[in-house]
Parts: C-alpha cells; sequence; structure tokens
C-alpha cells in the first residue's frame, strides 16, 4: 500500500469543534485533523524516528452488510522503516465501551474496519488516549518539538551532530547516561540561537533521547543517546 494524498473529508461531516491544519516536515505536506485525538496522534508519528511516512484519512472503504453498502474511513496509514505497514482508528477509550449512541456507531465503524483488514491481510491498530498520554507534559513537548523541526533548516548538521553524539558517548562511558540540555548549551556544543531547534531536529530523526513526559522543556531537561 501507498498513500500520498487523503481523502477530502468536509470539516461538517465530523462531530466536535477541534480542528488542526498544519504542515508535516516528516511527509512535507500540509495535514488536518477533525479531533484533538487525531492531532495527538500525528505529534507522536512525526516524531517517531521508526516511522517512514503516514497519511492521514487515507482510504475509505465498502462493506456489504444485510443488502446494505456501509462505508468507513480509516484514520491513519502508517509505514515505518523497517517496511511494515499498519491502518489506524482513533478513538477515546470510551468510545469502544459505552453504549450511547456516538459510541455504538464508533464501535460499528471499527468493527467495519477490522473486518476488511481481516479480509485483505492488513494490520489494523485502534488507538485510543491512553495509548497517546504518557505523561502531563508529552503533547505539550511534543507540540513545541515538532513546531521547531517544521520551521528548523539545519546547517552544518552533521558537525553538531557528531560533537553531541560524542559527548553523551563519553558521558556515557563515565556512568553518566543523561546529561542536561544547559551543560549541551554551555559546552558549546548546539548552533547558537537554535540550540532547542537542532535538539528537536536530532529527536525527530532518532538520534538523541529526551525526558519529555513529565516535565516541561528548560535547561534541565535530560538528554540521551537514542536506545
Amino acid at each position: 500500500m501507498n498513500f500520498d494524498k487523503p481523502i477530502e473529508m468536509p470539516r461538517g461531516s465530523h462531530y466536535g469543534s477541534d480542528y488542526y491544519i498544519l504542515f508535516s516536515a516528516k511527509i512535507g505536506r500540509v495535514v488536518r485533523f477533525f479531533s484533538k485525538l487525531e492531532y495527538m496522534n500525528f505529534l507522536s508519528l512525526e516524531l517517531d524516528p521508526t516511522v517512514e511516512k503516514f497519511c492521514e484519512q487515507p482510504l475509505k472503504i465498502q462493506i456489504t452488510e444485510d443488502n446494505k453498502i456501509k462505508e468507513a474511513v480509516f484514520d491513519m496509514w502508517v509505514k515505518y522503516k523497517d517496511g511494515r505497514e499498519e491502518l489506524q482508528e482513533v478513538k477515546y477509550s470510551k468510545e469502544l465501551t459505552d453504549d450511547s449512541k456516538s459510541a455504538i456507531r464508533s464501535q460499528e465503524q471499527i468493527r467495519r474496519q477490522k473486518h476488511w483488514c481481516e479480509d485483505n491481510n492488513v494490520p489494523f491498530v485502534v488507538r485510543t488516549e491512553n495509548d497517546l498520554l504518557k505523561g502531563e507534559y508529552l503533547i505539550q513537548n511534543q507540540s513545541v518539538l515538532a513546531a521547531l523541526v517544521r520551521r528548523y533548516t539545519p546547517n552544518s548538521a552533521h558537525y553538531y551532530d557528531k560533537l553531541i553524539v560524542r559527548y553523551l558517548e563519553d558521558a556515557a562511558h563515565d556512568g553518566r547516561k543523561k546529561v542536561l540540555v544547559g551543560e549541551l548549551i554551555s559546552k558549546e556544543l548546539l548552533p547558537i540561537g537554535c540550540e532547542w531547534a537542532h535538539l528537536a531536529y536530532m529527536y525527530a530523526n532518532g538520534m538523541i533521547g529526551l525526558n519529555i513526559a513529565t516535565k516541561p522543556l528548560d535547561h534541565k531537561t535530560e538528554v540521551r543517546l537514542y536506545a
């Protein structure tokens, strides 16, 4: 499978008032999302170095049930760098168990999607807030990092990449698996004026890890080699 362009979905066809439109540095185009949860899922994929590319609203399927044609649209198609692919649906966990009309509608949609994926031998994943909210500051920090990556054109990237990786390797050899952002800045290992942008770039490309789940981004943010 390969999906480069989303199905056009009128904003009025979605429930809720949240709407996000922004540029994805990973796939090089504008993306649109119709809920905060879809946006959160985007952030996780945009900053995941194991993800090669993705496409929102990639595919509309049709299934015949009770002599009626039923349709469903997937929220996301994802291709990983190791060649794996999957189709995703993003729902709040309550929608999977509640008995409200909207929840039942969501459950029917997922049932159709799962059935289609089983018939077509395509991995299918349902992601909820439990998969995406791993800490109090995660979404806030991911949003900042993704915005920095969008706006950053690294100059002399390999020079700074090597400096930081070598410094982290030496620190690990000395028994320090993590160092603080402030330390890297004080050692002048980052481009002046673009310190956080370069760290975001390295993070999104799988060169370093950052503790972004439980604390806001600041000079005390811990940096480690990507594991």
